[in-house]
């Protein structure tokens, strides 16, 4: 199959699902700690022997600043939840002004996410499932609560598209993305270990360590896996 036609696949997979949680989802499984806590040891275990290693072959080529992306990915999340959905800025409106900069922010990265599938599928099926099964899980869960709760049907189906925009930008625009991709890489590493650190592992009443474990050794098994088929 051709990289193009899995990338639309992969990424019109995602766009569908995060329509459909945002529709229709269920606190049953937002709220579940243990597939949260599985999708957090699985996304834990993507970061630390995938995408870290990855970045670092980068770093070997572009130098150590490519890291700063990581931080910068953090980071920015991290301002966003400290001084508007907390209120620390002391903004006006607050929690309308949380949404519509958590919106702008989760769609520019849903679009980099159909990005990097793009990039990905490029370089093959097994490098492309291996970044989407932690994304998707991402989506499904929602370990960073949005509620968005779009009152336009039109609107919530533009949002949801995200990845599937940043895949089409992907396939037709593949030099370009290519060059972006240890930038890229790094920003969304950054930005899912907040998420993970934030949303899923500090809290007792979310927190199923028996459950992160085995997402942690699900997911290591994949990848050694994929080490020995590549």
């Amino acid at each position: 199959m051709a990289f193009h036609i899995l990338s639309l696949i992969l990424a019109g997979i995602m766009s569908f699902v995060d329509y459909f949680t945002e529709q229709n989802h269920s606190k049953k499984i937002s709220r579940n700690p243990k597939l949260v806590s599985f999708s957090a040891g699985v996304a834990i275990s993507y970061i630390l022997l995938n995408l870290f290693p990855e970045i670092a072959s980068f770093a070997i080529i572009d130098g150590k600043r490519i890291f700063l992306y990581s931080l910068v990915g953090f980071i920015s999340l991290n301002l966003i939840e400290q001084y508007i959905h907390k209120g620390i800025g002391k903004l006006k409106s607050r929690i309308k002004q949380h949404k519509y900069v958590h919106v702008f922010y989760f769609f520019g990265y849903n679009f980099f996410v159909g990005v990097m599938i793009a990039n990905f599928t490029s370089k093959g099926l097994a490098h492309a499932l291996l970044f989407f099964i932690p994304f998707l899980l991402y989506i499904i869960v929602e370990i960073l609560p949005q509620e968005f709760e779009f009152k336009s049907p039109a609107f919530k189906i533009f949002y949801s598209m995200a990845p599937l925009f940043g895949a089409i930008f992907g396939v037709y625009n593949i030099d370009f993305a290519m060059s972006i991709f240890g930038e890229l890489m790094a920003l969304l590493a950054g930005t899912l270990l907040y998420i993970v650190i934030r949303e899923s592992l500090p809290s007792d009443e979310a927190e199923r360590p028996f459950y992160f474990i085995i997402g942690v050794l699900f997911y290591t098994m994949i990848i050694f896996m994929s080490w020995n088929l590549t």
